[in-house]
C-alpha cells in the first residue's frame, strides 16, 4: 500500500483528496500492525515497560491503549466465531491463519521469499513447524495443494505441463483429467497420481474426489523447487478454486 503512493503515473486519474485517503489507509494498517506486534510481545513475556520503551510512551499508557486488543485476542480462543447481526453468518474472531494454517503458511512463505535477500525456503513457517530441526536447520519442504473445480482440472494440468516445459505434444489433458478414478480424499493411499516430466522440472500430481462436493477435486503438486514456479502454481489453485 505504501509502495502504491510512490507511483506517479496515475496521479492525473486520482480524485482530489484520493492520495490522502490512500495514506490514511496505510496509517490504519500500520496501527493494526503495531497492535498485533504488541500482542505477540505480550504472548512471549514482554512487560509493558519493555514494550512502551520502544513505542515512546510510558507503561501505563501502553497498557491502557493495547489491553483491549490483548483481551480480544484471548477471548477469541474461547469463542473463535460469533454470529453477525442476522444471526445466520459466522464471523471469524481470530486471524484467518488460525483456521487454515497450512494455506496461509504456504502463501506467506511464497510472498516473503520474493522480497527477502537471503535464501530460505520457509522464512515464515520454518520455525513454526513441529518438524523443524532443533539446531535451526531449514524445515522440510511441503506440497502445494488445494481444491479446484472438476471442469477446470484439464486446464490446470495443461498449465502445469507448460510451467514444467514438458513436451508440447498432442496430450489431451482434458481426457487425462476425465480418466481419473473415483478416489476419495480421505483414502490417501488410493489417490490417483500423474507425473509431468519437463525439461526444467518434474512435477508430481496427486488427485482425489472431494467427498462432500462432486464438483471439486483435491489436487496436490510436488516437485516445484523454484520459488517463482511455486508462486505460479499456488496462483493456479486460487484461479481454478471454488472461490474464484
Amino acid at each position: 500500500m505504501a509502495g502504491n503512493l510512490a507511483i506517479t503515473r496515475f496521479d492525473d486519474q486520482t480524485g482530489l483528496g484520493g492520495r490522502a485517503s490512500e495514506a490514511a489507509a496505510v496509517r490504519e494498517s500500520a496501527e493494526r500492525l503495531v497492535a498485533e506486534a504488541v500482542i505477540f510481545e505480550r504472548e512471549r513475556g514482554s512487560s509493558w515497560e519493555e514494550i512502551a520503551g520502544y513505542l515512546g510512551i510510558d507503561a501505563d499508557s501502553a497498557r491502557e491503549r493495547f489491553t483491549p486488543a490483548v483481551e480480544r485476542w484471548h477471548r477469541a480462543f474461547e469463542e473463535p466465531y460469533r454470529l453477525d447481526e442476522s444471526g445466520r453468518k459466522r464471523v471469524l474472531q481470530l486471524p484467518f491463519a488460525a483456521y487454515d494454517p497450512e494455506s496461509v503458511c504456504r502463501l506467506l512463505d511464497l510472498r516473503v521469499r520474493l522480497r527477502v535477500y537471503f535464501n530460505d525456503e520457509h522464512p515464515v513457517s520454518g520455525a513454526l513447524r513441529s518438524d523443524s530441526a532443533a539446531d535451526g536447520a531449514q524445515a522440510p519442504d511441503y506440497d502445494l495443494g488445494g481444491r479446484v473445480m472438476r471442469e477446470d482440472l484439464g486446464r490446470l494440468m495443461r498449465l502445469l505441463a507448460r510451467f514444467a516445459h514438458a513436451d508440447g505434444g498432442p496430450t489431451d489433458w482434458d481426457a487425462v483429467a476425465a480418466g481419473l478414478r473415483g478416489t476419495d480424499e480421505d483414502e490417501l493411499d488410493a489417490w490417483d497420481a500423474y507425473v509431468v516430466e519437463g525439461t526444467s522440472t518434474s512435477l508430481r500430481m496427486r488427485f482425489a474426489n472431494v467427498s462432500r462436493d462432486d464438483g471439486l477435486v483435491e489436487v496436490v503438486v510436488s516437485g516445484a523447487t523454484d520459488r517463482e514456479l511455486r508462486l505460479r502454481i499456488d496462483t493456479l489453485f486460487t484461479v481454478f478454486g471454488p472461490d474464484a
